[in-house]
């Protein structure tokens, strides 16, 4: 079970490190069309689209790696009734995983969905470049499922008594 939630904590942190270099990207999209605009006076014409894809996919690449990092708000109030109800605080913490769980699970689904259904009907962007959709769209539910597995990786760990809270 250890080697299981190592590799998929290492899988979070190498689609972190994408995430960053998509946004990365998005800064480097900008700054040349800034540039290209004032030296040649001509526009790249995708460049908000291209920067919106980016943005999106980096969000949703990144989602297993702030979960993996404990970066998600949470409600850390609650620790501090830890000592008098640790029992209950425990199950809490449990149950929350659980729905938590199951709510990347759904994502995954819903988003596959997506990612699907734009692959079946040919769906392009409406803009200049017309993108195929499912280039955008395969990222949702890759996201959401390492999620998902981050998800079960930290319940699995709370429950062996691995958890770094």
């Amino acid at each position: 079970m250890r080697r299981i939630i190592a590799f998929i904590g290492k899988l979070n942190s190498f689609l972190g490190f994408l995430s960053g270099l998509c946004v990365a990207a998005a800064c480097i999209l900008i700054i040349s069309e800034i540039a290209s605009r004032v030296i040649l006076q001509k526009s790249f014409q995708i460049t908000d689209e291209f920067t919106g894809y980016l943005m999106a996919v980096s969000s949703f690449l990144g989602l297993g790696y702030v979960e993996l990092k404990n970066g998600h708000i949470r409600m850390d109030l609650i620790d501090l009734l830890r000592p008098r109800f640790p029992g209950a605080i425990r199950a809490l913490r449990i149950v929350t995983y659980i729905f938590a769980a199951v709510f990347a699970f759904y994502l995954t689904y819903v988003g596959f969905k997506l990612f699907y259904q734009s692959y079946e009907y040919g769906s392009k962007s409406m803009q200049i470049s017309a993108t195929p959709l499912t280039i955008p769209q395969v990222f949702i539910p890759i996201g959401a499922a390492v999620l998902f597995l981050q998800y079960l990786c930290n319940l699995c760990a709370y429950c062996m008594g691995e958890t770094r809270k």
